[in-house]
């Protein structure tokens, strides 16, 4: 009786942590599901029989509340805006995202495809001057992990426990190969060289319309260290 009486308020202890009307509000009254935290994006409100519980990610964990689950690699952007003013912001652990500050109200921004953000200058760059490298590890696959520097081959990482890169540096004259997951001797490191060619396969008129039909091919080289 102690036991269920403790456990009672336990969870009554939880649910006054949160808003009671959360999970209603969210449309879970009587279906179970998971909704942000308020708050506290390392957290979630469990909606169970309507009530709201307050739950905790594992470490090094956020929750993301596009998949409604704790995920390592989601992002938590917190309100650091100044109350007056337009900024633009960093978002530590993330290289295409950033925060537009607008009279103190934060709006998630990502830079396009090939840039990446650069605290320095405020400014999208192109990734290869920025050279910001993103975090590799993935919670779906078992350890041990390891990636390369993209923009560096003497620098790998190794993810730890709580899948967060710990960079490592090659000896000298060595550089990392991801075939062997290991620093093999060399010292240079491997590039991707893209050649395009464009031929012309045939052309056709009839009447007065001619149609050239052109074929592009691609063809990528790396060449070996």
């Amino acid at each position: 009786m102690v036991y269920k009486l403790a456990i009672f308020v336990a969870l009554a202890a939880l649910v006054g942590t949160v808003s009671a009307n959360v999970c209603t509000d969210a449309g879970l009254t009587t279906t179970d599901g998971f909704i942000p935290h308020p708050t506290n994006c390392s957290m979630y409100i469990s909606c169970y029989g309507g009530q709201p519980f307050e739950v905790a990610c594992p470490v090094g964990y956020n929750f993301n509340p596009e998949l409604l689950k704790c995920d390592s690699k989601y992002v938590c952007v917190e309100n650091t805006c100044p109350p007056t003013g337009i900024v633009y912001q960093p978002v530590e652990g993330s290289c295409t995202d950033y925060t537009l500050c607008i009279g103190g109200a934060a709006y998630p921004q990502q830079c396009e495809a090939g840039l990446s953000f650069d605290p320095a200058t405020l400014k999208c760059i192109p990734a290869e001057e920025a050279q910001c490298v993103d975090n590799e590890c993935d919670p779906a696959i078992p350890p041990p992990q390891f990636f390369v520097n993209p923009f560096d081959c003497t620098i790998f990482f190794i993810c730890d426990e709580h899948f967060l890169p710990v960079e490592f540096q090659c000896a000298n004259g060595t550089i990392f190969d991801t075939a062997v997951n290991d620093c093999v001797l060399g010292d240079t490191c491997p590039t991707t060289e893209t050649t395009t060619t464009t031929v012309v396969d045939t052309t056709t008129t009839t009447g007065d319309t001619t149609t050239t039909e052109e074929t592009t091919t691609t063809e990528e080289v790396t060449p070996t260290p």
